[in-house]
């Protein structure tokens, strides 16, 4: 898998920030996306999707070394920091797993759990890669 491009990783962020506040098919208003899929979430919550394929599938994944190129190779701690590129998102820590949810500015004390993590083959997923890739699509066409 090829390196994609810094500026389109952010696009696909901040599309998934949209997410969160869109009210659509595609909306992840006050669900949890794991946010790294290791050996340990794989025990614990092998049924959540990882962030990373959440921002892609197919020709739009959004590799590892992508993200450890662009943005270091500790670019899930950017992710509870509330900066860079995890502006916008909050986390949450369930059996030393990381969660994070949009940041929609409303206070919350939820935390992840069965109902509220999204799962792989939700149909959540494919609106939100749907909704990612026309996104991505438009601006390219923008910048066109």
């Amino acid at each position: 898998m090829s390196v994609m491009n810094k500026n389109e990783i952010e696009l696909r962020i901040e599309a998934l920030k949209a997410t969160g506040v869109s009210g659509g098919a595609e909306s992840t208003d006050k669900m949890w996306i794991i946010l790294h899929e290791n050996a340990k979430t794989k025990q614990a919550y092998g049924y959540a999707i990882p962030l990373r394929e959440l921002l892609g599938d197919g020709e739009g994944a959004v590799s590892e070394e992508s993200m450890k190129q662009h943005f270091g190779g500790r670019w899930r701690g950017k992710f509870t920091k509330q900066r860079d590129i995890g502006k916008g998102f909050i986390t949450r820590t369930m059996n030393n797993c990381v969660f994070v949810s949009i940041d929609d500015g409303n206070p919350r004390n939820d935390f992840p759990n069965s109902g509220n993590i999204i799962k792989r083959g939700d149909t959540e997923v494919g609106a939100v890669h749907h909704f990612i890739k026309t996104v991505v699509t438009s601006s390219k066409e923008d910048c066109a």
